[in-house]
């Protein structure tokens, strides 16, 4: 959002992006929908508790990601040093917290006040009082700051509670990983030399990796889907949860008694026919056998053909970051959620189910069509005989999309926004649950590799985190004497393609990719501590994938891909030989005389008019060289931290897969 600078103290904020990131977060969180005037009292106050439930969400969630970070009286002294940076952060997220409680609390009253005004036959004094409400929820959701946006306060809450999320996952699942970049961050302010080591974060996160057991690590199950199709309805059914409720535990007060205690609100998705979700909300729950699910519902989809801005929504889904994708349907399967599909198999290659909502809809529906009669108005006999047949009806007609097209294994659900009068006979049925169990039942009972893949989900992102945070900087090395250098040399050429190479070596070096030069490793017999380190997780690499040629000679190769490699080598270097065989034999040697003879005349002619333009361009040369080896070397830098980042994918999932195999080994029987 910055560009350029307003002054030599801060930058200027580019008011275009703004504009553009504000109108993208207009339509996220429904401020065009918000309510102006002619508003009744109990749209009002379903608006209002939607908006205090997703703040409540987002600070439960991060309280409980919290909880389980390392605090500042668990750090050894070397630690220490870095504690006023770990104080200082804890504040900001206890500020935003503060904050958040703050507007619940406003939020709160002003919705007592709308409760209090009757839903019908509203007079004009209670109109005006309404009105006043409604400017005053407005007000507290924009800020009391100059020249803020309408609902400006709310929305900055929340995406900072989502940004402070994030960060707590990487601090709470990998502390030895989060204090080692600590250190390093805290080095920069005050040493003078590079300290960060690779190798050391590669150790840190393996030791992180050795304290799970998988599947102890949650799954993140998303649900995604159009606008009130029901995806708030169905997180909710899947957690079996209806409502905020404070949920009631007993704990021992003594020997004979016991003492009941109120845990947590457990928090439910927010329900309406309008929008209810505006940004990501994550609940975490833990079934019967002990696997835990973090459920993430995702704000609806706007988009109503395949012209209009998907990517927006594409980013959400991947921003999500979930290991199942539940796309939620209320009518036939469209194109643009034929999109959804294939985007989160095809590219983020993650599992994606389908599940059709609200079918208690159409089954009451089918079923008055079919029998001639009302459900409410039929017999038990009637209903338990029609119903299963009805329901294979559904089956069949939901499994087709909108070109009817057979769609695979989708599951059914009641889960409507709210039980009325007419489906309120249904839901006493057996049947009347419809797939829901079998969907639980099948979350509840992901496969291993899920679980596997997400902790390595995690723990890839965490290197990469510390790598783009403390490798990718460009005062690793002293790029300017290198560029001086290239410089000085470029007077020869190819001469400066040396101090390119002995900064490359630097840079290597100074990440601990080497720990010394190659020279000196076969001058002394010895290795690099990082290499052997890869080495000993025995894994095949396609180097292919490699931007450098740091890491050639260290990992196993496939051996297709090999033969693949020396088949297309050879068949070059046939080709090569064969051109030049075929044009030697064509040129005789009088004629190689005669042009030999005219070359060397012509040369000696214009060899004295070229030595004046020669100069300039050594100039132009030598100044190009330096500008030249300064961008490739940062530009090496960068693609040496890609592919720590590709080489971290491999060995996580081997740490993994490793720890699994030792855990199985000691417990199996003997």
């Amino acid at each position: 959002m910055y560009c350029g600078n307003s002054s030599s103290e801060s930058p200027r904020q580019n008011r275009l992006l703004l504009d553009l990131l504000w109108e993208q977060y207009t339509v996220k969180y429904g401020i065009e929908s918000l309510p102006t005037t002619n508003i009744m009292p109990r749209t009002l106050s379903n608006d209002i508790e939607c908006r205090i439930t997703h703040i409540k969400s987002l600070i439960q969630t991060l309280k409980g990601k919290m909880a389980k970070t390392t605090s500042v009286s668990e750090l050894n002294k070397p630690e220490i040093e870095c504690v006023d940076t770990l104080i200082e952060n804890s504040k900001k997220i206890e500020n935003e917290i503060e904050h958040a409680n703050s507007l619940v609390a406003k939020l709160e009253k002003i919705k007592e006040k709308t409760d209090q005004i009757p839903s019908t036959a509203i007079n004009d004094i209670d109109g005006n009082k309404l009105n006043d409400y409604l400017k005053e929820y407005v007000n507290q959701l924009t800020g009391d700051r100059c020249g803020n946006r309408k609902c400006e306060h709310f929305i900055c809450i929340c995406e900072q509670l989502l940004y402070y999320n994030q960060e707590a996952e990487f601090k709470r699942y990998f502390p030895a990983l989060n204090k080692k970049m600590n250190e390093w961050e805290h080095s920069f302010r005050t040493e003078e030399k590079f300290q960060p080591k690779i190798i050391e974060g590669f150790k840190a996160c393996q030791n992180d990796l050795g304290r799970y057991i998988i599947p102890s690590i949650p799954c993140r199950v998303g649900v995604i889907g159009r606008t009130s199709a029901g995806k708030s309805s169905l997180s909710n059914g899947l957690r079996g949860v209806k409502k905020n409720y404070n949920e009631k535990i007993k704990a021992k007060d003594d020997e004979n008694s016991q003492k009941e205690t109120t845990r947590d609100e457990i928090m439910a998705s927010p329900m309406r026919v309008r929008k209810s979700t505006y940004c990501r909300l994550e609940f975490e729950h833990q079934y019967d056998n002990g696997r835990k699910i973090i459920f993430v519902d995702i704000e609806g989809s706007t988009d109503t053909d395949l012209n209009s801005k998907l990517a927006n929504y594409f980013d959400e889904i991947r921003k999500a970051d979930c290991d199942l994708y539940i796309i939620v349907f209320d009518h036939q399967f469209t194109d643009i959620q034929h999109e959804w599909h294939d985007y989160i198999v095809n590219q983020l290659h993650r599992e994606c189910w389908l599940v059709r909502s609200k079918v208690d809809e159409l089954f009451l529906n089918l079923f008055k069509e079919e029998v001639g009669q009302d459900f409410d108005s039929s017999d038990e006999v009637t209903k338990n005989k029609c119903g299963e047949t009805i329901i294979e009806q559904i089956r069949d007609t939901v499994s087709l999309d909108i070109h009817g097209k057979k769609l695979s294994n989708v599951y059914l659900t009641f889960t409507s926004y709210d039980e009325n009068s007419r489906n309120e006979n249904l839901s006493k049925m057996s049947y009347s649950i419809f797939d829901l169990g079998k969907l639980i039942n099948d979350i509840n009972n992901l496969p291993i590799s899920l679980y596997e893949n997400r902790l390595q989900k995690m723990a890839v992102c965490a290197i990469a985190k510390v790598i783009n945070n403390c490798f990718r900087r460009g005062y690793v090395v002293n790029v300017m004497k290198y560029k001086i250098a290239a410089g000085i040399t470029a007077v020869i050429p190819f001469l400066d393609l040396i101090p390119r190479y002995y900064g490359r070596e630097e840079i290597r070096q100074a990440f601990g990719v080497n720990t010394r030069s190659r020279f000196m490793n076969w001058l002394t017999g010895e290795t690099d501590k990082f290499k052997d380190y890869l080495k000993e997780f025995d894994i095949a690499i396609n180097e292919s994938r490699f931007g450098t040629s740091a890491f050639s000679k260290t990992f196993r190769k496939n051996a297709a891909i090999t033969q693949q490699t020396a088949k297309g080598l050879t068949s070059f270097t046939i080709k090569g030989a064969t051109t030049l065989g075929v044009a030697g034999v064509s040129v005789s040697d009088d004629v190689m005389r005669a042009v030999g003879v005219g070359a060397i005349n012509a040369v000696r002619g214009v060899s004295t008019s070229f030595i004046v333009v020669g100069a300039v361009l050594t100039v132009g040369m030598c100044a190009w060289a330096a500008v030249s080896n300064g961008k490739q070397m940062y530009d090496y830098l960068h693609r040496l931290c890609d592919d720590l980042i590709i080489i971290s994918d491999h060995v996580t999932m081997k740490i993994i897969k490793d720890n699994n195999e030792t855990r199985n080994s000691f417990s199996e029987p003997e």
